[in-house]
């Protein structure tokens, strides 16, 4: 009565749909369901299932293009009722069987199609096509084929391309949240580096420029003074030493050789730096050779030079200078502060500043250098505005047309524009001679006094101790630090550089630079995150409204089978799992 019968050792219906040896693997349920007639059928074998039993023609692929043509037509005509075309729209882009049929219900429904001729035919084109394409469908089970083709489909293919879809949108989403992690780590370093340049630049950076212009006018004059502090306290010490050791080294009277020792750092010692630059070269006389070698040797870079740049930070408006920190080559080994005043006579370090003084040599004096120059507005001509009478260079006997004239950046104000003796790169050049001279000297000294060599000396120096040559070593090493050291250096050529000074703002501005671009790319990567969770969320409520209308399928159409079959029929396997 069940339909069951034994073949080949297994239980079957109508093809061997469930043998003996699956249901006693499924275990003592699955027996009972076979031997009570309960099918089990694998959704991705239906079809097979199907042709198997003769439930479906064998070229029904075939057969269900014809019924497309039908549902085509069906398309075509114009539906007044709202639920028809809700369906209509929902499954125009893949009709099936039972969509089709809830379509013509619909209309069926409606008051167009109920209207019938006598013969019982719809009188309504709509429900008469759409009437055709269930019959269609019905003809020959051809609806059973396409509804198994649509859960093969939405079961193997769609459900799980949407699934993966979902995923590797919240994967981005993962990704986008730890690279903004990363870049507000980021961001804190930058801002960490922009705070620390800012603060071993000693500036807030809302004007860079006029900030840093105004701590050099401001550190410099004070750099100044603890120089000429260091030198008042310590000088007459150390120049009474080493002017005791000089004498007794060349065997000479201390009244006649006491202004030839250390001549620059004994008259600021004892005078201070409230001195002229004229007066210092009359009183100093290496010091009136170190500012002519210097002029000398710009005029020479500038003959050198493939084109003359006329700066306009300077007094005079001349800017003729070598690259920061490059060797100037001399007879003199002093460090050679650069610029139209530094000398050039040592192989120290060349600082390119431009600096000049505001006040030119006495007409008399041969040893400054004239570097009045005047560019008319046509660029044609120059005027020398030196003396006739002065050594300096004559610049009516030079050739000024083809010479290039450029803008290097914004002037230096004028309030910035450093002042005093040792404003000048000459006098810091020479003072560091003799610094340097003096510090070498208290080395030799102490390594004697360490080796107990105390007797032999000049009268009045036996009972200096090594704590007091460490004394003036140290206010000599302070001395020598801050005319070359890296503050002395930064604060100069901030005032005297224009180069210098763009480069540090140019570093600023990359700081900041840093500081705002990984909160672009955050909010750029908050924008991709606001649409992979929106594509996400799509793919998944699509993903659900698609499992929803599988489930429907395979509730139908095993309600279908079941009803044909007199059986209870499952459809199972991967679509369990959706």
């Amino acid at each position: 009565g069940s339909g069951l019968r034994l073949s080949g050792g297994g239980w079957a219906r109508g093809g061997g749909a469930v043998s003996e040896s699956g249901a006693r693997a499924a275990g003592p349920d699955r027996v009972h369901n076979a031997m009570s007639g309960d099918l089990a059928i694998q959704c991705a074998k239906l079809p097979e299932w199907l042709l198997a039993r003769r439930m479906i023609p064998e070229d029904y692929a075939r057969l269900l293009q014809g019924v497309d043509a039908k549902v085509q037509q069906a398309l075509s005509e114009a539906v007044t009722d709202e639920t028809a075309k809700k369906l209509i729209a929902e499954h125009r882009e893949g009709m099936t069987y039972f969509a089709a049929r809830e379509i013509y219900q619909a209309i069926a429904k409606s008051p167009q199609g109920q209207a019938k001729s006598l013969l019982g035919a719809h009188t309504d084109p709509a429900a008469a096509k759409w009437k055709a394409v269930v019959d269609a469908y019905r003809r020959r089970n051809l609806g059973w084929a396409s509804e198994a083709r649509l859960l093969i489909q939405n079961v193997s293919y769609e459900i799980p391309a949407l699934k993966k879809h979902a995923s590797a949108c919240e994967r981005q989403v993962a990704d986008c949240t730890q690279r903004q992690a990363e870049l507000t780590r980021l961001e804190t370093n930058a801002k960490a580096r922009h705070a620390a340049l800012l603060q071993d630049m000693g500036i807030d950076g809302l004007d860079p420029r006029g900030e840093l212009l105004a701590q050099a006018a401001v550190e410099l004059p004070k750099l100044w003074a603890e120089v000429l502090e260091i030198l008042s306290c310590s000088g007459p010490a150390l120049l009474e030493l080493y002017s005791s050791w000089a004498d007794f080294a060349a065997g000479k009277e201390a009244s006649a050789s006491a202004r030839e020792v250390l001549p620059l750092l004994r008259m600021m010692s004892a005078e201070g730096g409230d001195l002229t630059i004229e007066e210092a070269e009359s009183r100093i006389p290496a010091l009136r050779e170190i500012r002519k070698s210097a002029g000398a040797e710009a005029v020479n870079a500038t003959n050198d030079a493939p084109g003359t740049a006329i700066d306009g930070a300077g007094a005079s408006g001349a800017s003729v200078g070598a690259q920061d920190g490059a060797v100037a080559g001399g007879e003199d080994g002093g460090i050679d502060w650069g610029g139209g005043d530094g000398g050039g006579g040592g192989a120290g370090i060349n600082w390119d500043l431009a600096v000049t003084e505001a006040s030119a040599p006495a007409a008399g004096d041969s040893a400054g250098s004239d570097w009045g120059i005047e560019v008319s507005g046509g660029g044609e001509s120059a005027e020398p505005a030196a003396d006739s009478n002065a050594g300096g260079i004559d610049w009516s006997a030079m050739c000024v047309e083809g010479l290039e004239v450029r803008d290097e950046g914004a002037e230096i104000p004028a309030e910035c524009a450093p002042s005093g003796l040792l404003a000048s790169p000459s006098v810091r050049e020479l003072l560091h001679q003799e610094v340097v001279e003096a510090a070498a000297f208290l080395a030799e000294r102490r390594t004697e006094l360490v080796a107990g060599n105390i007797d032999n000396g000049p009268p009045g120096t036996h009972d200096t101790t090594v704590h007091e040559i460490d004394t003036l070593a140290i206010a000599v090493g302070q001395v020598e630090e801050k005319l070359a050291g890296k503050k002395a250096q930064r604060w100069v050529l901030l005032q005297s550089s224009e180069r210098y000074l763009n480069q540090a703002i140019r570093r600023l501005e990359l700081a900041r630079t840093q500081c705002h671009k990984p909160v672009s790319q955050r909010n750029a990567l908050d924008k991709v995150k606001a649409e992979q969770i929106e594509e996400a969320k799509r793919a998944r409520a699509e993903v659900d409204c698609l499992r929803d209308a599988t489930r429907k399928v395979q509730r139908e159409l095993e309600a279908e089978l079941s009803s044909h079959l007199k059986a209870a029929v499952t459809i199972v396997g991967e679509i369990a799992q959706i």
